[in-house]
């Protein structure tokens, strides 16, 4: 299949022609319908670059901005305007001619983890002992980066991450910046042992615990990054990876207090990784569980309700879901108030240079539709997100880092079906998803608060209702009409058109 666009006197060429490739999958999938006029943000991706043809197609059909691959530094930016055949210029060109269906995500750089630090700024980046000599780890020096490390230094990274942000701003509006993180000053359990030798350091902290003393130092030095990156592109969705994270892992020296590092990202966001320091989709730290310590946190200590994650049904070096699971935990995790994400994968994913893959299929390519179908299915249910409120449920956590706050979702009876719930702030309604955690499809009995007893599906892919009272008798409880809103449960947004705002 091929097609031709053409704008304001650019023509390109994008189609898929190989039947065993990324654009072919792609090809033979059904993509999501999103309501007209949603306001949803674009959904982004972190991994090695796909095929430009992949990339329009995602940013097309599956609710994705269109991606420049690879981190944009000041040579990839020179590459996109020598050569107009590379395909982050031909992505470029689309965005700079059609910006509202061609809306640019890009990777931000990260020049403290990447770039040679000039040697004038070194002098006081690194942590001292009490003779004023270097301390040493072996090399590992980023365990070494000082709380006290001065402006200078992420004034000159910040430079380094905005310039080829503002010139490919002159190109064509820039919709999503993702910031990877991972650089700079690191968590307790990395580095304390070190801070503790620095009488400099030790003498700054004072009384403060170490867990907000380096939270608050982690804050100050990457806020002037950030505060550099939305000067330069003023009105992009700018998304921080928090490294390490209070929602995530529990023990404070493995995270950084969100209390002060909120400041750093449009939204919160934790790394939703299936199997990846958790247990999955049950037992004793699984995934939502994680997400819901989170989101308890966010809503309770800062009213935060909404959020923007980076999530990851798995990668090829880990275990890996069943899409069928992985879509039902995607459900939840909108109606818990995330409006977006950043699919993730952390190996590098077969067919991602244009190869044919055979008769393979592509793990990846399948997580990235999952979150583009949820994302579609949301995009007609948007309001009971920003215009609706997330039930806290009868139970409270027992987590370190959210100890006795509301676990915002509400019992089941069974430990494996997750049931979580939102009412309408503006009209007599509920959404409630119910998902079947492990095993296979069956209806649970729930108590949703202020309305009443219902019986729902749980499936595996997860189902999502709109429930309404409706006064039958007078002075009798309501009768309760519910409607599934994703019949086709791996197809969701197809019916949610018709049922969305009922």
């Amino acid at each position: 299949m091929r097609k031709t666009f053409i704008y304001v006197g650019v023509v390109m060429m994008v189609g898929c022609v190989n039947a065993a490739t990324l654009c072919e999958l792609l090809e033979a999938a059904k993509p999501p319908l999103f309501k007209a006029g949603h306001t949803l943000p674009r959904l982004s991706r972190w991994g090695w670059s796909m095929p430009f043809e992949v990339r329009v197609k995602l940013c097309e059909e599956w609710g994705y901005g269109l991606e420049v691959g690879g981190y944009l530094t000041e040579g990839a930016v020179d590459e996109i305007e020598r050569d107009a055949a590379h395909p982050n210029a031909k992505v470029v060109a689309l965005a700079a001619a059609n910006p509202e269906r061609y809306p640019l995500t890009v990777l931000a750089h990260r020049p403290l983890g990447r770039d040679e630090i000039p040697a004038k700024l070194l002098k006081n980046y690194y942590v001292r002992d009490k003779s004023g000599e270097l301390i040493d780890d072996g090399g590992n020096t980023w365990r070494l980066i000082s709380p006290e490390a001065p402006a200078s230094i992420f004034k000159w990274a910040a430079a380094g991450t905005v310039g080829p942000l503002r010139r490919l701003q002159k190109m064509a509006p820039i919709a999503v910046v993702l910031n990877g993180g991972e650089y700079g000053l690191s968590v307790y359990g990395h580095s304390g042992r070190f801070w503790e030798q620095d009488p400099r350091v030790v003498r700054a902290k004072g009384k403060m615990s170490w867990y907000d003393y380096i939270s608050k130092s982690k804050a100050r030095q990457e806020r002037i990054i950030s505060d550099a990156v939305r000067k330069a592109v003023p009105g992009a969705l700018y998304v921080w990876y928090h490294f390490g994270g209070e929602p995530t892992w529990s023990h404070w020296s493995w995270a950084n207090n969100y209390a002060y590092t909120r400041v750093l990202s449009d939204y919160p966001g934790q790394s939703i990784y299936y199997a990846h320091y958790n247990s999955g989709w049950s037992g004793k730290n699984d995934l939502l569980s994680n997400y819901l310590i989170a989101t308890s946190q966010a809503i309770e200590k800062y009213r935060e309700p909404l959020s923007y994650n980076w999530v990851a049904g798995g990668w090829t070096t880990n275990a890996t879901s069943t899409i069928e699971r992985y879509t039902g935990f995607l459900k939840c995790l909108y109606t818990g108030g995330m409006i977006g994400g950043v699919a993730g994968y952390f190996s590098a994913p077969p067919g991602h240079k244009g190869e044919d893959i055979g008769d393979k299929g592509s793990p990846c390519l399948d997580q990235m539709m999952a979150l583009g179908h949820v994302h579609g299915l949301f995009s007609h249910l948007e309001d009971f997100l920003r215009q609706g409120e997330l039930l806290p449920g009868p139970l409270v956590h027992d987590n370190v880092n959210a100890e006795g706050l509301p676990r915002y979702e509400l019992p089941s009876g069974d430990p494996t079906v997750r049931v979580l719930a939102r009412r309408h702030l503006q009209k007599e309604a509920w959404l409630v998803t119910v998902w079947a955690a492990e095993g296979a499809k069956r209806d649970v009995t729930l108590e949703i608060p202020a309305l009443g007893s219902a019986t729902l599906t749980a499936r595996p892919e997860g189902s999502v209702y709109i429930l309404r009272g409706e006064i039958v008798i007078k002075h009798e409880p309501p009768s309760i009409k519910n409607v599934l809103v994703d019949i086709n449960g791996m197809d969701p947004s197809r019916s949610a058109g018709s049922v969305g705002n009922m």
